[in-house]
């Protein structure tokens, strides 16, 4: 990682050789910035000279391209997390002055960071504001809630150093009440319990309490699992349990398979945007009713871009499966008579397992391969290329995670697969950093592989232009929305899509 900053500073000699540097590098970009919290903090003293010395450079970027976009965010990010206070107002002019928008989290921050309120009473009444912002955030944009714990952190520790200790202790109170009254459900947290306790009147000691949590917060693995290994042609898959008698009694289509969900879901939406690792049954039926029908929609536009017609049968691989929901739109568009066999890649076994009985409900003669493991821990033999001649991977609201490296994952399939390869990779539009993600993902195969033919490219954001954003819950299956063609729309669908088409040559 020292190799990058070095590499950034070099390249930094002018905005030109910056934007080729970016263009051509941000899958290593991407992992410093999503990598452990210990390693970007041992270089954070790197990270705010470099915006120090070079920002000047940074300025003179072409805002219009997303990588740009998304490398000024990661900085800010880096400003917020680390409190580079001389750094801040220059990456926010810079932000600024070129429209660049910024999520819900990085908003909560800047309300406190800057400009920075003028009195104390301000920055204390600034409780709420930030406290919407960061609920927001994890409701519709982060992985978990983690880095809007974090800003939160940042946002006590800015009122403990900056003001008299009675302000403090209004935001203290204010903290109080919110959690009694669940205002702000991400403040039920074990770690807002901790600093309750501190005695605000030891600065100091507070201070060192604060930074502890927030080092053991951004240190904090949120799901650990254990590979499930099978042998042979044997798959995991859900059998004898009451969802299983459940789902044989509907037809084999979706709508029917996720009306089994809705049915036994809890009442209570699921939390955060649905990127957890499922750990339960409640929310696999949760999952399933909150995103079934905005999966599909997403799907379906995007598989209008694949031939009509294979000229083989072909090879599926549904990287990240969850409950196999991407092969099950697949099957419907083109039936099993297409299809080689299906690679399912999911690191949840309860939802593995409950993917190959979807599957298996459309044909119980297909063939299927689980692999039950995160995208990191693949190896060459879980997905090494099987007899035919074309293979369609399904990236399905995956790539833009933080938990994997995007360079691994290329060198993995480049190594595997070769012929001809589709490569579908829908996800709802976040902003700019996840965006890129996907974006970096379809770049590297179009600046490697003469033969890269892009079928769509396509993105949908919520703004109050009503020209830009695509589908709601209430539009979805021709139920006519009254506001759909207005900004008054709550409900908006999202998407970010690559859908494209190249030869490989790995897996000889």
């Amino acid at each position: 990682m020292n190799n990058l900053l070095e590499t950034l500073s070099e390249v930094s000699a002018s905005a030109h050789s910056l934007d080729e540097f970016l263009n051509e590098n941000m899958q290593i970009v991407n992992e410093f910035y999503s990598s452990d919290y210990s390693c970007i903090a041992s270089f954070k003293d790197s990270v705010e000279k470099f915006i120090l010395l070079k920002h000047d450079v940074i300025a003179q970027l072409d805002y219009t391209k997303n990588y740009n976009r998304s490398f000024v965010l990661m900085l800010l990010d880096c400003c917020e997390r680390f409190n580079f206070r001389g750094a801040i107002p220059r990456i926010c002019d810079i932000l600024n002055k070129n429209n660049v928008a910024i999520n819900s989290r990085l908003q909560a921050a800047l309300l406190f960071l800057y400009p920075a309120p003028k009195t104390n009473s301000e920055l204390v009444t600034k409780f709420d504001a930030v406290c919407e912002k960061l609920q927001l955030a994890i409701e519709t944009e982060e992985d978990n809630d983690n880095k809007a714990l974090v800003t939160f952190l940042n946002y006590y520790t800015t009122v403990l150093n900056n003001t008299n200790i009675q302000f403090a202790e209004q935001v203290k109170t204010k903290l109080i009440n919110a959690l009694e009254n669940t205002t702000y459900p991400f403040l039920k947290h074990s770690c807002i319990s901790e600093i309750l306790h501190l005695d605000l009147s030891d600065t100091s000691n507070s201070y060192a309490q604060l930074q502890s949590t927030i080092d053991k917060i951004l240190s904090k693995k949120d799901f650990s699992y254990t590979e499930v290994v099978v042998c042979g042609d044997e798959i995991l898959i859900e059998e004898s349990t009451n969802y299983t008698k459940a789902l044989s009694a509907v037809p084999i289509n979706f709508d029917s398979i996720r009306s089994v969900s809705v049915r036994l879901a809890d009442p209570q939406k699921i939390s955060g945007r649905g990127v957890k690792i499922i750990e339960s049954e409640s929310e696999l039926y949760g999952y399933f009713k909150s995103f079934g029908n905005m999966h599909k929609a997403k799907l379906l536009s995007a598989f209008k871009h694949l031939p009509d017609n294979f000229s083989s049968k072909v090879n599926v691989i549904d990287w990240g499966c969850g409950q196999g929901i991407a092969s099950m739109v697949f099957i419907e568009k083109y039936c099993t008579d297409i299809i080689n066999n299906i690679t399912l890649i999911e690191p949840s076994e309860i939802a593995i397992k409950r993917a190959s009985l979807h599957i298996k409900k459309y044909d119980p003669t297909i063939r299927l391969k689980t692999v039950c493991k995160k995208l990191d821990d693949l190896t060459e033999q879980d997905i090494k290329e099987t007899s035919t001649g074309i293979t369609v991977h399904l990236f399905s609201n995956i790539l833009d995670i933080d938990d994997y490296k995007q360079s691994c994952l290329t060198d993995l399939i480049e190594a595997t697969q070769s012929h001809t390869n589709y490569f579908v990779c829908v996800s709802p539009y976040i902003d700019e950093i996840k965006t890129e993600k996907l974006e970096s993902f379809k770049r590297h195969f179009k600046n490697k592989y003469g033969s890269f033919e892009l079928l769509l490219d396509i993105q949908n954001s919520k703004t109050p232009n009503s020209t830009t954003y695509w589908n709601c819950n209430k539009n979805y299956g021709n139920n006519k929305c009254s506001n759909h063609d207005t900004d008054g729309c709550n409900n908006q669908w999202t998407r970010v899509i690559k859908v494209f088409r190249v030869e490989l040559l790995g897996g000889k």
